[in-house]
């Protein structure tokens, strides 16, 4: 941790960490650990308060923004954003590093640089524990991690894949690529029904200090648990999305163009319709449907029972007209790079290694791969033509492995958010009915999404948001929170 009258504070370009910032004593003070600067604001007498914007969101998108956090005057930065400290408070810029026009388009794109760059990035964060266990989901970021750690000479890795009972695709295409690698594969397939899972969510959220609300944080908390402790690096394939562009489909960029969430009027319209109703996002702001998928809580609804709701909508309006400049096209990209990355998929690994004690490392975040794959040249990067990203990933694995993407297809971890919901419902009814943050209405809400659900209507992440907040209120915030405090307080005095 460290304070000083810095002029302008940086977020790592490629969020292979995240930097949080707060003010002490006039000062910025700020760590790669957030539970640093609450004991240093707890230890200047400071208040660590909830910043209510922070799980507005949380319940209306599955994760917070950054520069927020859920405590108030306490902000992250990664990617895009820089901070200053401007007149006794800290400022804000954005500038997103990875914009199109700004690649050299001069790399030498032959596969086996590419492999060179992310070989050593792999090897570098396999190194930082005496166990490397890769996350491997058989699609293209995570199957190049693994040819990267055997390229290495890391035969030790561990590749683990999650999945489901009802859903080994996944995990039998991971286990072939490790078959044709030599390295060692485990599946982990989560028993969504096991008596166990509803304890390993009070353990995880009693030791995490903040909450993700990624549909998947539950799944990858079951797998690293069960696959990792304290002497663990945890790999995972995020990171690649900064900067390898992805062509939207024309109907993307023409819901950009012509969504009408941007007038006024449409938010009492859009308040009529229920949020989970498949033509309800068409509503919002021009963002808003380009975040994390699914029908999500919107202001409307949580006001009912949450009465420090605020309207992001707003924000997320706010966001599309200040980024007037940049092409439509790119507005999506960069908004997902921006917040989805860090708030979301990255946040979840980090979670779920911070609460067994392991360390997420994401190597396809390493500067210097970043920085190669940026400026290869247009055709290597992506081909806007066929929509495909990552031409040069795409060859070397093609090359490597014979791995075809096509075939492949996009893969992504599975977890059946339904299934867990009706299994654990009581579970998820006490937790949410135990948080003080929401009023005695909460109950109703939770009735009506519960009979949705039942009723075969996507409710799910709007259950799952109030949980996962609900259980970091009343274990960690209420009860972890205070005791490290406390711990930090006898400390001081010894």
């Amino acid at each position: 941790m460290s304070d000083c009258m810095e002029a302008e504070y940086s977020g790592c370009p490629t969020c292979s960490s995240m930097r949080y910032l707060t003010i002490v004593g006039g000062k910025i003070v700020s760590s790669d650990c957030v539970r640093d600067l609450l004991v240093a604001r707890h230890r200047a007498g400071l208040p660590v308060d909830i910043d209510y914007a922070a799980i507005s969101h949380l319940l209306h998108d599955g994760f917070v923004p950054q520069p927020l956090t859920v405590y108030r005057d306490v902000f992250s930065i990664g990617i895009g954003f820089t901070a200053r400290l401007e007149q006794g408070a800290i400022t804000f810029h954005r500038r997103f590093p990875f914009r199109l026009k700004y690649s050299r388009g001069d790399q030498d794109s032959n596969p086996q640089n590419l492999l060179e760059h992310l070989a050593r990035a792999t090897a570098a964060a396999c190194s930082a524990r005496p166990d490397s266990v890769l996350l491997l989901s058989a699609g293209l970021d995570s199957t190049a991690l693994a040819v990267a750690a055997k390229h290495a000479g890391h035969d030790e890795l561990r590749c683990v894949t999650y999945g489901e009972h009802d859903q080994r695709n996944e995990v039998d295409l991971a286990r072939a690529v490790c078959r044709q690698l030599g390295l060692r594969h485990e599946a982990h397939i989560v028993d969504i029904g096991s008596k166990q899972m509803p304890q390993m969510l009070l353990q995880y959220a009693g030791v995490v200090p903040e909450p993700c609300g990624d549909p998947a944080q539950i799944a990858s908390v079951s797998a690293i648990a069960a696959s990792c402790n304290g002497n663990s690096v945890v790999l995972d394939g995020s990171g690649s999305d900064f900067y390898f562009w992805s062509p939207p489909r024309p109907l993307d960029l023409l819901k950009v163009q012509l969504v009408p969430g941007r007038f006024a009027g449409v938010r009492k319209m859009r308040s009529l319709l229920p949020f989970h109703v498949s033509y309800e996002r068409l509503l919002s702001s021009p963002i808003e449907p380009y975040l994390l998928h699914g029908a999500w809580l919107r202001h409307c609804d949580t006001r009912i029972f949450f009465p420090q709701s605020i309207d992001t909508h707003r924000f997320w309006l706010s966001e599309f007209l200040a980024n007037g400049e940049i092409p439509d096209e790119e507005a999506r990209f960069q908004t997902r790079a921006m917040y989805v990355g860090p708030g979301a998929h990255m946040k979840k690994t980090r979670n779920a290694a911070l609460s067994v004690g392991a360390l997420a490392q994401f190597p396809w975040s390493d500067a210097k791969v970043a920085q190669y794959c940026f400026h290869l040249p247009e055709n290597r990067r992506y081909d806007r033509a066929g929509r495909k990203s990552k031409i040069l990933v795409r060859e070397m694995l093609r090359q490597l492995i014979c791995y075809d993407a096509d075939r492949v297809g996009k893969r992504s971890f599975l977890f059946g958010k339904r299934n867990f919901l009706e299994a654990h419902m009581q579970f998820c009814r006490e937790q949410i009915a135990a948080c003080t943050l929401w009023s005695p209405a909460i109950g109703k809400t939770v009735d009506q999404l519960a009979r949705s659900l039942g009723q075969g209507r996507p409710t799910e992440n709007a259950l799952l948001s109030l949980l996962m907040v609900s259980l970091w209120h009343n274990h960690w915030f209420v009860g972890g929170l205070p005791a490290a405090l406390g711990k930090a307080q006898l400390r001081q005095a010894g």
